[in-house]
């Protein structure tokens, strides 16, 4: 049955992604749900959450309030916390719910602007659409917004690096450590000054689909070239057919960097992999027909032949320890078969 999954947890969704870009930057973030949705998010989509709370916070969406659509509510909390908390900026990003009753975001962050004069943003997440969606909506606005004017070209700005493509914190350092020329890494690490600055990068490095739109904005508006991929060391020890499951381009890389490789991504519909599918009975049939499978180490129940476990935070939402880096290419390539 399509869309039946009876061993894949569900993936990381937009709102979890909309809410990492935005973590690190001195801003108020409200999830617009019953409070569901942004216990998700906490717990198990991010990873900074338990080292250093940030200020995301619920609506606390009652039924009345999402039948009635009684935008006024959301409103008033978040102007009343603003006041409290004086945050650089004020992110309102949607959940289910508010897709049913057809919440107008970018309407409610409007007027919050208008009353408050600090700059808001709507994102109409639902929870359906993967991380990456999310991610790349709040990416590509908050860069449309604070870029200014170009004074310098100068460094490697690192976009679309999120702590929940790794198994941990310490995995997304050793990303961020693959660009010793880095200006800044959009979003982790970074200030809403990095934001401000974006457009005096030298070049753009896109590290995850979800940087993809902010490469583009940036090259169109300010001529800043961008490349795709992970600068992995190649490492092409011979070995049977092999599968990488994961996010587009960082699946793209890595079997590149490895060689008679191929990727599946989980999270866009198009891109640079082979294969593009969220579907469990796809999937499956695709892993049979490959030797070797590099995923997060739910899949292990679907893999018959040499499985090499790489968690992500995006799939099992952090249950699982990091066995082999994706930036460790000799590491990955002795337990091929």
């Amino acid at each position: 049955m399509k869309d039946l999954y009876l061993t894949l947890p569900p993936f990381a969704p937009d709102y979890g992604g909309a809410c990492e870009v935005m973590y690190e930057l001195g801003g108020l973030v409200l999830i617009h749900d019953a409070s569901g949705c942004t216990v998700n998010y906490v717990s198990f989509d991010e990873p900074r959450w338990h080292k250093s709370g940030g200020m995301v916070y619920s609506s606390g969406l009652t039924e009345i309030d999402a039948v009635m659509g009684n935008d006024d509510v959301l409103i008033d909390k978040a102007l009343k916390a603003a006041e409290l908390l004086h945050p650089s900026f004020i992110a309102v990003v949607g959940s289910s719910v508010p897709m049913i009753v057809g919440t107008d975001f970018a309407g409610i962050a409007a007027e919050m602007e208008e009353r408050s004069g600090i700059p808001c943003f709507g994102f109409d997440a639902n929870g359906i659409h993967s991380y990456i969606y999310g991610a790349s909506q709040a990416l590509e606005a908050f860069v449309r917004r604070f870029a200014g004017e170009k004074t310098e070209s100068r460094g490697t700005l690192v976009l679309g690096l999120l702590p929940m493509d790794d198994a941990d914190l310490n995995a997304s350092q050793r990303m961020m450590n693959l660009f010793d020329d880095r200006r800044a890494v959009l979003s982790m690490n970074c200030s809403l000054d990095d934001f401000r600055n974006a457009q005096n990068a030298e070049k753009c490095a896109v590290v995850s689909s979800a940087g993809l739109k902010a490469a583009e904005y940036l090259k169109q508006t300010y001529g800043i070239p961008y490349e795709t991929g992970l600068p992995l060391k190649p490492c092409h020890k011979a070995h049977g057919s092999l599968l990488v499951i994961g996010e587009d381009i960082r699946a793209h890389s890595l079997a590149q960097a490895l060689g008679n490789a191929d990727g599946l991504d989980l999270f866009s519909p198009e891109g640079l992999c082979r294969y593009h599918t969220v579907d469990e009975d796809e999937i499956a049939g695709i892993i049979s027909g490959y030797e070797n499978v590099i995923a997060d180490p739910c899949f292990a129940p679907m893999v018959k032949g040499n499985f090499i476990p790489m968690p992500t935070v995006s799939v099992s939402g952090g249950i699982f320890r990091e066995t082999v880096s994706v930036t460790d290419t000799e590491a990955v390539a002795a337990m091929l078969i």
